[in-house]
């Protein structure tokens, strides 16, 4: 692995959400991004465990799991 150094450290989380992705079990796929430094430290994809009711919820569902990893 390998890492750029910079002067700055932060850390920054990008996160997104598909609504409603599949139509076999109607659920939807979030994921997040983690960089410290301008370096990718961890990253996941998952479908939900269970039908999001709209694309608001689906997408707070996706944050949170960004923020949880931050």
């Amino acid at each position: 692995m390998l890492f750029i150094k910079v002067e700055n450290l932060s850390m920054k989380v990008y996160t997104n959400a598909d609504y409603v992705v599949s139509i076999i079990d109607r659920r939807s796929i979030t994921g997040y991004f983690l960089f410290l430094g301008g370096n990718l430290v961890t990253w996941r994809s998952k479908k939900q465990n269970v039908v999001a009711r709209s694309s608001v919820e689906e997408k707070f569902k996706g944050m949170a799991q960004g923020v949880f990893e931050l």
